[in-house]
């Protein structure tokens, strides 16, 4: 505990407060234990009011009904804690300007207090939603502030709020022309264009492309930013200039965009958006050092200045119906993946306990996803030689039959992914050249396994599981490094005694590889993560190229 000794304003206010801070001080020094000190150590804990920072909403309409907004505020994790909270909504400051009350699509929970919601509500993640409209006479560009600020027994909220405005871009996005079924390593123009059909200009405009992982996007321009991951690939463009309302925009003829169907290609998803630009905000300008900061006949002096703050990453700006800012495409590449299981040799007298990796591998070219789904990619079905019970098996293996188990990989295998499902087997009855089986394929409608329809290499979709061979048993080719990470190890039955001196080949214990092999691909309908990519220096000095957008018709450049 740290304790503030030092002076202040001579109010009698501050100087009980010193006293105070002072005495409790001292008693933690001499290790006095007191209620007040035990309830410090337990502070409440601070849950933060989550929503959105801005909403556009559209004009008040000369006929019919204004146009509702969605707008929410939530605590994201309450964990443990079980208390209600109580969250007020002010709506002062938008008073004239904009209608809030709470959705009636949720379970009402709210009560009118003048200009004031009070809500009541529990649960893991417990809050209010509303919905927003233009007021009648509310002028163009007119806005104000919903505030909600809560309170609970035990725990402390951080408030949040939100700015409503009248008016606003709305950005619309053409759906693109695209060929469906393009081959490996065929290419195909990304004529983007957009229409502005909201009531005020975009002062700058947020270009977001998302191509899965055998799609590549070639172009490199100095006002996008670029990201490779795992699953796909993410570009950014921050462009400049006005889009006035009522007008549509397509690329630059100089600025033009591809797409191109990479080797690894097979079901492949591509998202494009556009989205108006937050006006950047003035970056501090840096000083130019003092005389005593410049080179002189005595030498050169090591000095400090106060270093120009970074260009803040581009936000979007509010868009009156965000519905409609991005598409998606999906496509269907003629190709193949080649799916192939490993052989499996164990061995030991009865009672022993051996590791052993059950493994397969896709040779590619393709890798497979089930995007937006949580379906494996591929499943490796395990039978169990005679003698050979399983001890302990992955987490992401499960038996269907008493000698009889199930692997499952995730939504996603890349193209050469090795897969390994690391297992203690006891060899309860020591048969020679017992035999068991490992397949591989993926999984039908009803969730029974099935050979991968784009898997063609039928040959080495099985291989044998061998316990106690009487023959050296044929080595398998050396497979890829693996790109999975190690399941935890789930009990399914208790060892008894017995000594661990079995082996195995094939697989060994020594992959560290583990059963699945990456997580859901990422929603393409989320967007923080895209627009946090771009940063300070986008656009570069010199000859740089520049992405950019050209208004359609007149002629007129925009950029």
């Amino acid at each position: 505990m740290e304790c503030n000794r030092g002076g202040g304003p001579g109010v009698k206010g501050g100087m009980r407060q010193r006293i105070s801070l002072l005495a409790a001080c001292g008693l933690v020094a001499v290790g006095l234990t007191t209620p007040t000190a035990m309830a410090a150590e337990s502070a409440d804990p601070v849950f933060r009011l989550a929503g959105q920072s801005a909403l556009a909403l559209r004009p008040y309409p000369a006929t019919g009904s204004p146009q509702p907004v969605a707008m929410s505020f939530h605590l994201e994790d309450t964990g443990s804690f079980g208390g209600e909270f109580t969250f007020t909504v002010d709506r002062a400051a938008v008073a004239g300007i904009a209608s809030v009350k709470e959705s009636s699509a949720a379970p009402q929970k709210c009560v009118e207090n003048g200009t004031k919601l009070v809500c009541k509500d529990k649960g893991p993640r417990p809050g209010v939603d509303l919905v927003a409209t233009a007021e009648k006479g509310a002028a163009e560009r007119a806005f104000g502030a919903v505030k909600v600020t809560g309170t609970a027994a035990g725990a402390t909220v951080t408030p949040a709020e939100t700015t409503l405005s009248i008016g606003g871009p709305d950005l619309i996005m053409r759906k693109l022309p695209l060929k469906a079924d393009p081959k490996p390593g065929e290419s195909q123009a990304l004529p983007l264009a957009f229409r502005n059909e909201g009531t005020q200009s975009a002062k700058g405009v947020i270009l977001e492309l998302e191509a899965t992982r055998g799609l590549e996007l070639p172009e490199r321009y100095d006002n996008c930013t670029y990201r490779t991951g795992r699953t796909s690939n993410t570009v950014v463009c921050t462009v400049e200039g006005e889009f006035e309302a009522k007008a549509t925009y397509e690329l630059a003829g100089d600025s033009p965009l591809h797409l191109k169907a990479g080797a690894n290609a097979l079901n492949e998803w591509f998202t494009y958006g556009i989205f108006p630009a937050e006006a950047p905000k003035q970056a501090t300008d840096a000083k130019a050092p003092d005389a005593a900061g410049a080179a002189t006949t005595a030498g050169r002096k090591l000095v400090a200045r106060k270093k120009a703050e970074a260009a803040p990453a581009p936000l979007r700006a509010p868009d009156l119906n965000e519905a409609d800012n991005r598409r998606v495409a999906r496509f269907t590449v003629d190709n193949t993946a080649d799916f192939a299981a490993e052989p499996l040799t164990v061995k030991g007298a009865a009672g022993t306990t051996v590791k052993a990796v059950v493994g397969a591998r896709n040779n590619g070219p393709a890798w497979v996803a089930n995007h937006g789904s949580a379906t494996p990619a591929a499943v490796v079905d395990v039978v169990l030689p005679q003698g050979v019970k399983v001890v302990t098996a992955p987490a992401a293996c499960r038996a269907v039959q008493p000698a009889q188990y199930r692997c499952a990989t995730g939504p996603v295998v890349t193209e050469n992914e090795k897969l390994a499902f690391p297992f203690e087997l006891k060899i309860e009855k020591a048969v020679k050249d017992a035999k068991g089986a490992i397949t591989v394929g993926g999984l039908d409608a009803k969730g029974e396994p099935k050979r991968h329809d784009f898997d063609r290499v039928l040959t080495n979709n099985q291989a044998a599981f061998t316990a106690n061979p009487t023959a050296t048993p044929t080595k398998s080719p050396s497979p890829s490094a693996s790109g999975s990470a190690s399941p935890s190890a789930s009990k399914s039955a208790s060892p008894s005694a017995g000594s661990s001196t079995g082996s195995t080949t094939g697989n060994n214990a020594s992959a560290a590889a583990g059963g699945r092999s990456g997580g859901p691909l990422a929603s393409t309908g989320s967007t923080a993560g895209l627009v946090g990519l771009a940063g300070a220096g986008l656009f570069a000095v010199g000859a740089a190229l520049y992405l950019s957008f050209r208004r359609r018709g007149n002629g007129g450049a925009h950029a």
